[in-house]
């Protein structure tokens, strides 16, 4: 008598991914148990971009004064310049750029320039969570924009979810990999959109690198770039 076939058992998920389902399985399942996390990882993000905003008035933080902290002060630059999501901060974003440019003509420029990529990466998960939790509010909440403001808003997330569904990690690899206003919006569509976390940071973390790297062997080649020097 044939003895009945095991089922086999699927293919395992990598572990990154396994971690990243059980972690979205934690989170509340009722509507206000989504809303007040919401509520609370926005407040975390607005406060951190106020903080960044407000924090030259206390605190020393010119390019000089995280030039002395070495390859730790690139990362710290870094990090600090892509943290903020809702107000930019245009002069800690030129810091943190030009201290690589600098450091790169002075210590190793690979690891100058790892360390800086890395440091912008990892700040860019504040407009990932962003898109997260407001995507969330929004549904929860059935809020609408004024009129005229919703027309130019869909047809900007129009055209960034077609670059995100049709080109996604090639689309966030560029726009990470060079200086540009959008990114932010491309990071809070691809956390709306509930692209793969671990594919987000991938991609980011290759094109910060990429630009990283660039300014750190241009600064080992003493190039000068006007706006950061």
């Amino acid at each position: 008598m044939e003895s009945e076939a095991e089922p086999t058992a699927g293919p395992e998920l990598p572990w990154a991914t396994a971690a990243y389902q059980r972690l979205l399985d934690l989170l509340p399942q009722s509507r206000r148990g989504r809303l007040l996390l919401a509520v609370l990882v926005g407040g975390l993000v607005m406060g951190l971009s106020i903080g960044m905003l407000l924090l030259p008035i206390w605190v020393d933080v010119s390019e000089e004064r995280f030039a002395t902290f070495g390859y730790s002060g690139v990362f710290l630059a870094n990090l600090a310049s892509t943290a903020t999501v809702f107000i930019p901060v245009p002069g800690l974003t030129a810091i943190g750029q030009a201290l690589i440019l600098q450091q790169g003509a002075i210590l190793n420029p690979v690891l100058v320039g790892l360390l800086g990529g890395t440091g912008m990466a990892l700040g860019e998960v504040t407009a990932y969570a962003a898109g997260t939790v407001g995507s969330q509010v929004v549904v929860d909440q059935g809020i609408k924009a004024p009129k005229p403001v919703r027309r130019l808003v869909e047809r900007v997330i129009r055209w960034v979810d077609w670059l995100m569904d049709r080109y996604g990690f090639a689309t966030l690899l560029v726009l990470s990999a060079i200086p540009n206003p959008t990114f932010e919006l491309a990071g809070i569509t691809a956390g709306a959109s509930r692209m793969n976390f671990w594919r987000f940071m991938l991609a980011v973390l290759i094109g910060k690198n990429i630009r990283g790297l660039a300014l750190a062997f241009a600064g080992a080649a003493g190039a000068n770039i006007p706006y950061l020097t």
